[in-house]
């Protein structure tokens, strides 16, 4: 399943590609929320991000070893992220959407977020394994 991205994170992607208004951060990040889903127009501050011992989002480097790009169609493309593992070190809420932003804090821009199957309540050196993949469709 693909992520849906955000109105802020469309913004952001455009203006990267064409204009150069915003620029691309060193790393994106991974994090977990217990949302059941987030808003089209959601940003960082809009949603309740997981809580416990341990728990931070992960980073994923912005180059071609974080991020794998290929072809789905005829003019699809899809980006996935390399592999990120979360580690609790205590019980965390429960976790029910995951999402892609471009700072480690609330400060930057929510691109996409993808809700988990199942709501993963991770308890004291429990993982979880998580990739996104963001597909446009041409």
């Amino acid at each position: 399943m693909a992520a849906d991205v955000h109105q802020e994170g469309l913004q952001f992607i455009l203006e990267v590609a064409f204009s150069e208004e915003q620029s691309v951060p060193a790393n994106f990040y991974i994090g977990l929320c217990t949302d059941a889903s987030l808003a089209e127009t959601a940003s960082l501050g809009d949603q309740t991000e997981v809580s416990g011992t341990g728990y931070a989002r992960q980073a994923v480097a912005s180059t071609a070893v974080g991020f794998v790009s290929a072809s789905t169609g005829t003019n699809d493309r899809k980006v996935t992220t390399v592999e990120v593992t979360f580690t609790a070190g205590g019980t965390w809420t429960g976790a029910k959407t995951a999402f892609l932003a471009t700072t480690i804090d609330d400060t930057g821009v929510l691109i996409a977020s993808e809700q988990l199957s199942a709501t993963i309540t991770l308890v004291d050196t429990g993982t979880l394994s998580f990739t996104m993949a963001l597909t446009l469709a041409g």
